[in-house]
């Protein structure tokens, strides 16, 4: 007769405010880190001497580093949850809903600004391609460290599923928007602090980058976090909302905001276009919330 070995005791569920801490936490480690990175890699690239290039690829290293670990600890030991239940699958899965994410955001973008530049609303000049080229790659590797892959493991990741365990769907996803869209109150107060012990000045607390109006800036951030839900919801892969965020970033910059950067085509939107960028996004999240529709019936 053989002995049956006694079950491993489970861990009692986590209370609302233990989940509610947790979340407060990935919430200020993010804002932490990209606002401490910024004055930091700023200095660390002027005793270095590298250029603006340079500067962002720091700050991408330091914020990417330092969030991507923090959540891993934190869903591993604080949590006891593997990656998955971030949405961080098999491989196969994480192809698959990356691809979905670039398609649609694109396609999105694509349905909105082409008929935009046929009625002259964006201007298209000569291409540049190995300028171009060089842009789209390092754009996407300093967006995927700085800001796509910590932001959405922060939110879409373990914000989201972890205001999951003890809420609905929509609270859960009401939680997670608002933090994103008050990310500006831990970041400019971490970089303020920081620039103050670098001995520089400091623009103080905001509620979006300074030289923007605060109301446009959460709202495009309300809309744009809700077609990332929409995103993990319809594949249920982070992968997708990672390919989502980095499409967004590279349309962005690429049409609607590249005065000052080397993109290698001249594009010239109309003072008025920037509304564009709110209604592909909002296609998007229509696209994403009907596949999630059909994902649930399935």
């Amino acid at each position: 007769m053989t002995a049956t070995r006694a079950a491993k005791p489970q861990p009692p569920p986590p209370t609302r405010r233990s989940i509610a801490f947790r979340a407060l936490a990935a919430w200020a480690a993010m804002g932490l880190a990209l606002g401490a990175a910024g004055p930091v890699s700023t200095a660390l690239a002027q005793q270095w001497g590298f250029g603006r290039t340079g500067r962002q690829a720091l700050a991408a290293l330091i914020v990417g580093l330092a969030v991507t670990a923090f959540i891993l600890w934190l869903n591993g030991k604080a949590d006891r949850r593997s990656l998955a239940a971030l949405g961080l699958g098999p491989a196969g899965d994480a192809a698959r809903g990356f691809t979905m994410g670039v398609v649609i955001t694109g396609g999105a973008a694509g349905l909105v600004v082409i008929p935009a530049a046929a009625a002259g609303w964006i201007g298209f000049g000569a291409v540049e391609w190995g300028s171009l080229l060089a842009f789209l790659a390092l754009n996407a590797l300093i967006a995927f460290g700085l800001e796509a892959l910590p932001e959405e493991l922060v939110f879409r990741g373990y914000i989201f599923t972890a205001l999951r365990r003890r809420g609905g769907r929509f609270a859960a996803g009401l939680g997670t928007t608002v933090l994103f869209c008050l990310i500006m109150l831990p970041t400019s107060a971490a970089a303020s602090a920081t620039a103050a012990l670098l001995g520089e000045e400091s623009d103080g607390l905001l509620l979006a980058p300074a030289g923007t109006d605060p109301v446009t800036y959460i709202v495009l951030l309300a809309c744009f976090g809700t077609a990332l839900l929409a995103a993990r919801a319809a594949t249920g892969s982070l992968w997708t909302c990672i390919a989502l965020h980095l499409t967004f970033l590279t349309v962005n910059r690429l049409v609607f905001a590249n005065a000052d950067r080397d993109t290698g085509w001249q594009v010239e939107p109309a003072p008025d276009a920037a509304v564009l960028v709110l209604v592909y996004v909002l296609l998007a999240a229509a696209v994403f919330g009907l596949l999630a529709r059909v994902r649930r019936r399935r």
